[in-house]
């Protein structure tokens, strides 16, 4: 019994672990997407601001 309960605790923390990992690849993803489009975003404002000094 003891022993059963010690293997389901491990694989609780495992799932626990992967649960983690996924959260943190997907917050880096976030992150990278919203630098992307604010990279966009200032090389848009930049071009505009290009064209108005002619």
């Amino acid at each position: 019994m003891a022993k059963k309960d010690r293997a389901g605790t491990a694989q609780a923390a495992e799932r626990e672990r992967e649960r983690a990992k996924n959260t943190a690849a997907e917050a880096r993803a976030k992150s990278a997407a919203r630098e992307a489009s604010l990279s966009a975003k200032t090389r848009g404002m930049q071009q505009k601001a290009q064209a108005r000094r002619g």
